[in-house]
């Protein structure tokens, strides 16, 4: 710190130490004096729900500029490749998700994931020929 300045370009530049000094007197006086400023704490505690509860009432007006504006939604053509080739992704996803149970053991899973599409579970398949593959 230059000693040789002015108040005035002293006072103009805030630190943190100087952040800290303000805490700690501020700390200092509600310690000394924290009897007498209760009332001080209620009073202002009652003005500030006063100017809450008139804050609360108070409506916004709604503005055009407050609006939101929704795009319009473009459909979504699906050709028939599309639908084959979204439902062999289906069958394929199903068919690894039955396969991982079956290897963790999880008969429930498996048992669900054969309702799910009962005609081309193994399962199914091989009841039919007097087979049971699970």
């Amino acid at each position: 710190m230059n000693f040789t300045e002015s108040f005035d370009q002293f006072s103009s530049s805030l630190s943190t130490t100087d952040l800290a000094l303000y805490a700690g007197v501020g700390l200092v006086v509600w310690v000394m004096f924290k009897n007498k400023l209760s009332p001080i704490q209620t009073l202002l505690a009652s003005v500030i729900g006063r100017a809450k509860s008139v804050l609360n009432n108070v409506k916004p007006q709604v503005t055009v500029a407050d609006t939101v504006v929704v795009p319009p939604v473009k459909p979504v053509v699906i050709t028939e490749a599309d639908k084959e080739d979204i439902f062999f992704k289906l069958i394929v996803s199903w068919k690894q998700t039955r396969d991982l149970a079956f290897q963790s053991g999880c008969e429930e899973a498996v048992r669900v994931a054969d309702e799910m599409f009962p005609y081309i579970s193994p399962v199914v398949c091989a009841k039919g020929k007097g087979k049971d593959i699970v």
